[in-house]
């Protein structure tokens, strides 16, 4: 994956985390930052992504934008189903940062 492709990766899951932990939904915080990522025509691939979101749900809209992988998915699927709003914002938080030090 290019440095550019991971800063992007990274800034989108940061934004995410943001909006979890101000208690927005995590579906409709993942759509706005699909959105807001997806201004000016850049990243068809978060349009592909909020197709998966709208037909199939959080988790694997993550997997289509290529956010996690189907590990770190299995264990978001949990965070989520368990409700915390702050836990789910501190597990993605710490895969942005992950993906930050891999890119070092």
């Amino acid at each position: 994956m290019s440095r550019k492709d991971t800063e992007e990766r990274v800034r989108l899951l940061r934004s995410l985390a943001f909006h979890i932990h101000r208690k927005e939904p995590a579906a409709e915080a993942l759509s706005s930052c699909f959105e807001a990522e997806g201004r000016g025509g850049r990243h068809r691939q978060w349009r592909q992504a909020s197709a998966v979101l709208d037909a199939e749900g959080f988790v694997p809209a993550m997997i289509a934008a290529g956010l996690v992988g189907e590990e770190a998915a299995i264990i978001l699927e949990v965070v989520q189903t368990a409700g915390d709003h702050r836990l789910l914002s501190r597990a993605i938080e710490d895969l942005a940062n992950y993906f930050d030090r891999e890119d070092d």
